[in-house]
């Protein structure tokens, strides 16, 4: 008969990683403005991460619409970055490495362009960042047929 530390070691509680420990401790390795202790906080480094380098070759590939952005950027707003990085949805691609589609960076650049466009609060802004984000796995839910996991 199983012991009830054997059946919780065999079976994992909670969200499945979306990071891998390598992607997580590259992440932290480059955290120099604050030090890294939990995952959650590991997870949010890679998310900001994320949003800021796409933000940034968006504003590199169109200066003419990418204006309102620098508003996100200078000073940076990590706790908005975070969120809108999650709005990519970026998984580890079990090489150490990140993977996405060009649909998933195109979706946070929307989302970063009506924030930085509504120059909310953060506590707003991450109100409107997760609505975006609902309404977006609500279409995409739509979009799929029943029983087809995301």
């Amino acid at each position: 008969m199983a012991t009830t530390s054997e059946t919780a070691a065999k079976s994992p509680r909670g969200r499945p990683p979306v990071f891998s420990d390598e992607a997580l401790r590259q992440a932290a390795s480059f955290s120099y403005a604050r030090r890294v202790r939990t995952r959650r906080g590991a997870q949010d480094l890679v998310y900001r991460m994320f949003a800021v380098a796409a933000i940034e070759l968006f504003r590199e590939a169109r200066s003419d619409k990418a204006a309102p952005l620098d508003w996100l950027l200078e000073p940076r707003r990590h706790t908005l970055l975070s969120e809108l990085g999650r709005v990519a949805e970026p998984r580890s691609d079990g090489r150490g490495g990140l993977r996405w589609t060009e649909q998933d960076v195109s979706r946070l650049i929307h989302a970063a362009l009506q924030v930085a466009e509504a120059k909310p609060a953060t506590k707003e802004g991450v109100a409107m960042i997760r609505a975006f984000r609902r309404s977006h796995r609500q279409v995409a839910g739509e979009r799929r047929a029943p029983g087809v996991p995301r």
